[in-house]
């Protein structure tokens, strides 16, 4: 027991010379005031750590205490609080930049132009031009501006503009005007109109006046062909390959529903019943 309070009263020696120099070396002015070479410990600590040590005491001053890890990493509870309060300030101002936005697309018919320059879907450009040449030759100039403002809805432009000029069933089946078969019909006859112009620009007079006796001659053929086919060949086939005119096909059709309706009373064995002349114990 001696042996233990010695070592006791040593420690205790060591610790206030300790605090000694460290309170000379904070007054003179060497080194920061909020350092320490060591982190501070009572003296409970101290003696606890001594006697589960052996009471040898003689480890140095970091055995006392454990130190702490370098490398702690982000803890997430104070990152959920922060996100929280700060995500109740944000998200009113996300919310009012997003319909700030939306309000100035719509309003500048941005997706409308979009749409319209990269030719998505169908346009009834053509119409809308063949119909301000013919009511109003002044907003041509405008017509890109208003396909844009009316990209998506245009039936919404088609009623508002017969509307405006009284002009009604000016577009009807505008979608044809940019279907894919006549888009490619187009194209064809604008190709062969610019052969036809090079041709008559840069041939000899020689060849061109073989070419127009060559159209003259397969059209003469195609006619002479048509009326014989039409007058001689088309109405020995007709009764077994043609449709029958409009005429002929009503006729054909009444003949048909009186031969059925024939068919079905013949059938049931009597006679059909007529409403005037009813029997009274039937109602």
């Amino acid at each position: 027991m001696a042996r233990g309070s010695e070592a006791k009263a040593a420690r205790k020696a060591a610790r206030k010379e300790a605090r000694a120099k460290e309170a000379e070396r904070i007054l003179s002015g060497d080194g920061n005031v909020n350092e320490f070479d060591t982190f501070p410990t009572t003296e409970k600590e101290a003696d606890d750590n001594s006697s589960s040590s052996g009471g040898g005491g003689g480890e140095g001053p970091g055995a006392c205490c454990p130190t702490p890890s370098a490398g702690g990493g982000i803890k997430t509870l104070p990152l959920i609080m922060l996100i929280m309060l700060t995500g109740t300030t944000v998200l009113p101002a996300l919310l009012y930049m997003g319909d700030y936005f939306g309000a100035m697309i719509q309003k500048k018919h941005l997706l409308g132009n979009i749409g319209h320059k990269l030719g998505i879907g169908p346009t009834p450009k053509k119409r809308v031009i063949s119909f301000y040449e013919k009511h109003d030759p002044e907003k041509i100039t405008e017509v890109d501006g208003i396909l844009s403002k009316y990209y998506g809805d245009y039936p919404k432009l088609v009623k508002r503009l017969e509307r405006k000029y009284g002009d009604y069933g000016y577009f009807i089946n505008w979608e044809t005007d940019e279907a894919p078969m006549t888009l490619a019909f187009d194209q064809l006859w604008e190709t062969r109109d610019m052969l036809a112009t090079q041709f008559d620009r840069h041939a000899p007079a020689i060849v061109k006046t073989g070419a127009r006796n060559m159209r003259h001659n397969f059209g003469f053929v195609y006619k002479k062909g048509y009326q014989l086919w039409k007058k001689q060949v088309w109405p020995v086939l007709q009764p077994y390959l043609g449709v029958p005119d409009a005429k002929a096909a009503r006729k054909q059709k009444l003949q048909d529903k009186k031969e059925a309706d024939k068919r079905k009373k013949e059938a049931r064995g009597q006679r059909g019943r007529s409403a005037e002349f009813r029997d009274d114990d039937e109602m």
